[in-house]
């Protein structure tokens, strides 16, 4: 099987030849192999050349891009003050929405500026090189993830309770632009679209809330993305199986389910996420990028590793990942360390 088939395979939960390898794995090879961190996460050719030696160096079965886009490049298109340094990600440095007025200028927004038409030939890049033997994967994020990109955090937490009617004037607004910038993800090449959805999980906001603001217009966005032809992967931390989030998911048109922690220091147990889905949908593991991947030695990460794949095996429709965004000082033989567990398990 070659990465494609593998990928496929394992979503359409059919045997596989081994462990699909497919981590949040963009932060640390902008450093390994990044001309620069910033030229890594932003720049074409730049993007293109890191991504293709991290998969000549790790085998991985997808090429997975999108934190400078949806850090920096989305916010700074829909009117934030964002700066681009050497070394870190993006910084919004300014929000853009403070009333009803600016969410009308919003809606009229041209999203494809140069940074964006930059970022999309990347994607064209990639593809090219990849020769239809790797999918490629974006990280995106919903229209209220956006919204906390504009406005705030804060202020849209507060806004539930005191200014309801914007919170919904402004994900209303950007629903067609997310649907717009997907749109141009998916023609450039990208074919899994992993929907980061950490501003809306049950650490931050309630089931009832989500329900309330979050799931309609993170709904319409994600159903017509895969009725473009992505693959959408949904991303979430938090307790989604007991807080009944995970119901909620199931009711738009995903193809798999990406959980994350519980706290920094743990992560939701796949096997209880596999005996809530059982069947339904294509599930990826969740070791902690906070953990000995970051902080501990070689031998700690590859135990845990194993710990994770023999916990995994024998499930249907199992790809491995982590729990999130690994970071971009991840030591180097930490991470090798991982990959050399995942390429090497004995899959049955």
């Amino acid at each position: 099987m070659n990465s494609i088939e593998r990928m496929d395979a394992a979503i359409n939960l059919k045997p596989v030849d081994r462990v699909p390898n497919a981590p949040f794995y963009e932060a640390p090879i902008c450093t390994y192999f990044g001309s620069t961190f910033r030229a890594a996460l932003l720049e074409d050719q730049a993007m293109a050349d890191a991504h293709m030696a991290a998969l000549d160096e790790f085998k991985f079965d997808w090429v997975m891009i999108g934190m400078g886009l949806i850090g920096g490049i989305i916010p700074e298109a829909l009117g934030c003050k964002v700066s681009f340094p050497e070394d870190v990600f993006p910084v919004i440095e300014e929000t853009t929405i403070q009333s009803m007025e600016d969410v009308d200028r919003i809606a009229k927004s041209d999203v494809f500026t140069n940074s964006m038409e930059r970022f999309l030939k990347g994607v064209t890049i990639l593809k090219k090189e990849l020769k239809g033997e790797v999918p490629i994967a974006c990280e995106y994020i919903s229209p209220f993830t956006i919204a906390t990109r504009l406005r705030g955090t804060n202020e849209i937490m507060a806004d539930m309770y005191e200014n309801p009617e914007l919170l919904r004037a402004l994900q209303e607004a950007l629903v067609p632009l997310d649907i717009e910038i997907g749109r141009a993800l998916i023609d450039a090449g990208v074919e899994y679209i992993f929907y980061g959805a950490d501003m809306e999980c049950p650490l931050l906001i309630s089931p009832s809330h989500y329900r309330e603001f979050v799931h309609e217009p993170t709904s319409k966005v994600v159903n017509e993305l895969s009725r473009l032809g992505a693959r959408v992967l949904p991303h979430m931390c938090g307790a989604i199986v007991k807080t009944g989030i995970v119901d909620m998911l199931l009711e738009m048109d995903i193809h798999g389910i990406m959980p994350g922690n519980l706290t920094q220091e743990t992560v939701l147990d796949l096997r209880e996420l596999k005996e809530k889905v059982g069947d339904r949908i294509c599930i990826f593991d969740n070791i902690n990028p906070n953990g000995p991947l970051l902080i501990g030695k070689p031998e700690e990460v590859a135990k845990e590793t194993l710990i994770h794949l023999e916990n995994a095996s024998g499930m249907s429709g199992y790809i491995f990942s982590t729990s999130g965004t690994t970071s971009p000082v991840n030591p180097r033989e930490n991470f090798e360390a991982m990959n050399r567990e995942v390429l090497n398990f004995q899959w049955s």
